[in-house]
C-alpha cells in the first residue's frame, strides 16, 4: 500500500505535549542509531536534525518531519486481525512511549482506544540489523497473511490496583512487517473482552504500564519461535483516554433452546462484538444437553462471520446492517461434521444462507 505521509492528520496540541516529553529520551537514545528510512520519511534525522539544529519542534517544518512516526498505523491498519483506518483516529500516545534496551528502541507511537479495545502503532528499531532468522521468519509469515513480531509483556493499569493477571498468557502480537533489517513497523491489540481486561469495567480514562521482556518472531509455520528471542527490558508508562469512536449498541436479549443467548450487539469501525450468555430458566425440554446446539452468524448479505476472538468478529468486509445468528440442532458428531463442510466449502457460499434457513431450529435477525 502507498502511503502519502502528508495526509496524515496530527492533533498538534497533543503532538506537542508528547514531543516535549520525549524529546530528551529521544535525542539520547537516537545519537546512536544509523539514519534510516520508513515510507519515505526519515524518523530518526528528524530527532537529530532538531539535535543539531537546536530548533524548537513546534516549528512546523520539524513537527512535519517528526510527526511520521505516526504515521505507522497508515503502513500497518490493514494488516491486522480487526483492519480498518486507525490513522484517521489515532492520536499520539502519552507519556514514556519510548524505551531502550540491548540496542533496540521500542517506540509506542499512537493509540486507537474504543470501548471494545487498546490498539497501539509500535516502531522496533535495532542499531544492528536484526538478526536473520526474525526477517525470514517474518517475511515467511507474510506469505502466510499472518506477519508479525509477539512480545513478552507485563502489564498493570489503575483501575487494577497493580499488575494485571498475565501469566497464562503473556504475549502481545504486533502485526505489521520489517521496513529494512533495522527497522519493525507494526500494531498491536488489547482487547477489553478478553481476560484479564474482561473482568474489570474500564474507566475512560486511565494509566497502563507495559513492561516488555522479550522479542520472538515467528517460525516457518507461522507460530512463535521461542528459540529465537531477543531479550531485554522495556518500560512505557501512559495515560490513555477513551476517544469518540463511532459506536453502537442494540439490545437483543433473545435466547436459544439450550439455554444460550444474546444480550447486546456492539458496533465499532474495527469490530463487531456479540454479547453472548447463558440462563438455565430458559432451557427448553429436551435440549438440556448444551453442546446438542451450534450457532452460525451470517452478516446482512448471508456471508459467514469469520476470524476474531470467540465472538469478536472484525467489521471490514462485512455488511453489517444486520446479522442473523442461526441455531442448529447438532445431537451426533456426523451432523456437526455436516454443517461444517458446508460453513466453510467456499463453492457452497450463495446457498449457506438458504440451507441454515432450512435447518435452523431458531434464529434471532438483529437490525444494526
Amino acid at each position: 500500500m502507498q502511503v502519502d505521509l502528508n495526509d496524515i492528520k496530527i492533533p498538534t496540541e497533543k503532538l506537542n505535549i508528547v514531543v516535549s516529553e520525549n524529546l530528551e529520551k529521544v535525542k539520547e537514545i537516537h545519537k546512536k542509531n544509523r539514519l534510516r528510512h520508513i515510507a519515505g520519511g526519515c524518523v530518526a534525522a528528524a530527532a537529530g536534525i532538531a539535535v543539531l539544529s537546536g530548533i524548537c519542534l513546534s516549528n512546523p517544518v520539524i513537527a512535519e518531519k517528526f510527526t511520521k512516526l505516526g504515521e505507522i498505523f497508515g503502513l500497518v491498519q490493514d494488516q491486522q486481525h480487526y483492519p480498518g483506518n486507525y490513522s484517521e483516529t489515532s492520536v499520539p500516545v502519552p507519556g514514556a512511549n519510548v524505551s531502550q534496551s540491548e540496542g533496540i528502541t521500542v517506540t509506542l507511537s499512537e493509540f486507537v482506544c474504543s470501548s471494545e479495545a487498546l490498539n497501539v502503532s509500535v516502531l522496533i528499531e535495532s542499531e544492528e540489523p536484526f538478526p536473520e532468522p526474525f526477517i525470514e521468519s517474518v517475511a515467511s509469515a507474510d506469505e502466510m497473511g499472518n506477519s508479525y513480531l509477539m512480545l513478552t509483556t507485563e502489564q498493570s493499569t489503575d483501575f487494577a490496583d497493580g499488575p494485571l493477571d498475565l501469566a497464562s498468557n503473556p504475549y502481545v502480537e504486533v502485526q505489521g512487517s520489517f521496513q529494512d533489517e533495522y527497522t519493525f513497523a507494526g500494531a498491536f491489540r488489547i482487547d477489553f473482552n478478553i481476560y484479564p481486561y474482561a473482568q474489570y469495567e474500564i474507566p475512560d480514562s486511565f494509566t497502563w504500564d507495559l513492561k516488555i521482556t522479550k522479542i520472538f518472531c515467528p517460525d516457518g509455520g507461522g507460530k512463535v519461535d521461542r528459540s529465537v528471542a531477543i531479550p531485554g527490558e522495556w518500560n512505557f508508562s501512559s495515560q490513555i483516554t477513551r476517544q469518540d469512536i463511532e459506536t453502537k449498541t442494540v439490545e437483543v436479549n433473545q435466547y436459544a433452546p439450550n439455554g444460550s443467548g444474546i444480550t447486546t450487539v456492539t458496533v465499532t469501525p474495527y469490530e463487531l462484538v456479540v454479547n453472548s450468555d447463558y440462563k438455565e430458566d430458559k432451557v427448553q425440554p429436551g435440549y438440556e444437553q448444551y453442546d446438542n446446539i451450534q450457532s452460525v452468524i451470517l452478516d446482512g448479505s448471508g456471508k459467514l462471520l469469520m476470524g476474531g476472538s470467540g465472538y469478536v468478529f472484525p467489521a471490514a468486509g462485512y455488511d453489517l446492517s444486520k446479522i442473523t445468528v442461526y441455531y442448529m440442532e447438532t445431537p451426533d458428531e456426523e451432523t456437526w461434521m455436516t454443517i461444517q463442510e458446508k460453513l466453510y466449502d467456499e463453492t457452497f457460499a450463495p446457498q449457506l444462507q438458504e440451507y441454515l434457513e432450512s435447518i435452523a431450529i431458531q434464529k434471532i435477525e438483529i437490525p444494526l
